[in-house]
């Protein structure tokens, strides 16, 4: 769907914690990469799973190892 966030799509978001921007892409298995810019991410990932189905200006709180965030989308890009 157009405007959602979903498998293959580029996702900008903003941790509304540290107010810090990053963009992941929404990959399959052994298309992972997590150097660069554009951190190439499982569909099946917390963050992943998430934020699917959202749209730019929603919000998603995440539990990490690390701690919760709480994310919000700020850009869709899709591919295809």
């Amino acid at each position: 769907p157009k405007g959602v966030v979903a498998f293959g799509s580029t996702v900008t978001v903003k941790d509304l914690g540290l107010n810090e921007e990053e963009t992941y892409e929404f990959v399959g298995p052994g298309e992972e990469d997590y150097d660069g810019p554009v951190m190439k991410i499982l569909t099946t990932s917390p963050i992943a799973k998430a934020l699917m189905g959202k749209k730019v200006g929603e919000s998603v709180e995440v539990t990490l190892p690390r701690g919760a965030r709480k994310l919000e989308v700020v850009k869709i890009v899709e591919h295809g």
